[in-house]
């Protein structure tokens, strides 16, 4: 049903074959200079090709790595952690990741916060698997933003139009998959089964430029490329949801917020009313304390902020003031020594009052990480809730 222009095709398909020719030379390099003396590797599951996971997460791989015979950092080498090899690898995205990591064919890789959220308790996507317990944090790295994008002639008006529409909710071990279904079933919208489809980023573009489908999900950081080109191209524009859309969801679970897609984000488009949910940076608890310590580092030395800014556009909003903000996982003791270490963590005084009978010791909470201690918890991450286009 859902074809692809030879042109489109064309695209992809060069683009993803320069990255695995990219891919081959930098494995071969390394293998000369680094894998003959076991040079570790650590693989950041992200997403796919075309989105922003995967060339940020190539970003930061790249920053953290440095494979022994490396130029030394204060010679203009690369400032990561000694002896280390990063690469990022492209998944199906958040859900992928998650269980990627887990079952350790990845040593870290990028999620949204809900993703994490029902990982941890063993609901929604992961009802059926059960709850995941050996992940830890890093970082939180950028606010996303819920995309409806909706066809231009479309007459669907809210979310509640969607239910005799045809829709891609995102490909299956998606976030994006994962939260369209959180969104749809919360609000009561129950679309057909057979007018429900589960297309990639590229078949979406494709799908609803031909008017195969009337709407599609995608979660990005703002601007995401695929809308820009759709809403350029005037075929496409985007659904704000209700203040009551957005009111139930802050109000149920603790990693939505609610947040403008500001004005002129896109063509053509307003102030839309959208769910945000934080993309954080997770690794397996089983990892070597110094050696997550030493990524960590790396992550937020002032060498990879000017990788990152100077290398995509979201890249600005990765800051290490904000790596603490709405964490759903306690941090990795390697990360947590880091933070410590700058003063982002506040040292824990010796004081009797904190030795009470019932005072749980553990990992330590930054102020603005959501806690799920239980299945009554609704504390929500602190933060800014808008997302800030591209200047």
């Amino acid at each position: 049903m859902f074809s692809t222009s030879s042109k489109y095709r064309f695209f992809i398909k060069n683009f993803q074959n320069a990255v695995f020719v990219a891919f081959i030379l930098f494995l071969s390099l390394s293998s000369s200079i680094g894998f003959a003396q076991n040079t570790p590797v650590f693989r950041i599951g992200t997403g796919a090709t075309i989105g922003n996971y995967f060339p940020l997460g190539g970003i930061i791989a790249s920053s953290i790595s440095k494979p022994v015979g490396s130029r030394a950092c204060e010679k203009g080498g690369s400032c990561g952690v000694d002896g280390l090899l990063s690469v990022s690898v492209s998944t199906q995205g958040s859900v992928s990741n998650v269980i990627g990591i887990s079952n350790g064919t990845l040593e870290g890789g990028f999620a949204q916060a809900d993703v994490v959220f029902w990982a941890l308790r063993g609901e929604h996507v992961f009802r059926t698997r059960g709850a995941i317990g050996n992940l830890r944090s890093v970082a939180n790295l950028y606010p996303e933003a819920m995309h409806l994008v909706v066809g231009i002639n479309s007459d669907i008006r809210s979310l509640e139009d969607l239910a005799q529409k045809k829709v891609s909710i995102g490909p299956a071990g998606s976030g994006t998959n994962a939260a369209a279904q959180l969104l749809l079933e919360t609000r009561g919208v129950r679309i057909p089964e057979e007018n429900m489809f589960t297309l990639s980023d590229s078949e979406s573009y494709e799908a609803i430029t031909s008017g195969e489908i009337d709407a599609f999900f995608i979660i990005a950081g703002t601007p995401a490329r695929l809308v820009t080109v759709l809403t350029d191209r005037h075929k496409a524009r985007l659904l704000s949801l209700s203040k009551t859309d957005v009111e139930i969801l802050e109000e149920i679970y603790p990693f939505f917020s609610g947040g403008m897609i500001g004005v002129g984000t896109y063509k053509n488009t307003s102030d839309t009313l959208a769910l945000m949910v934080p993309a954080q940076f997770l690794v397996r608890e089983d990892l070597d304390d110094d050696l997550i310590y030493g990524i960590t580092k790396a992550l937020w030395h002032e060498s990879t902020a000017a990788n990152l800014a100077k290398g995509h556009t979201l890249g600005r909003f990765i800051t290490r003031e904000t790596a603490l903000d709405g964490l759903i996982l306690p941090l990795h003791p390697g990360a947590e020594r880091f933070y410590r270490e700058i003063g982002m963590i506040p040292e824990v005084e010796e004081n009797l009052e904190d030795e009470r009978p019932g005072k749980e010791s553990g990992n330590p909470v930054a102020d603005n990480q959501i806690v799920v201690d239980d299945e009554t918890s609704t504390d929500k991450p602190q933060g800014n809730n808008e997302v800030v286009s591209e200047e």
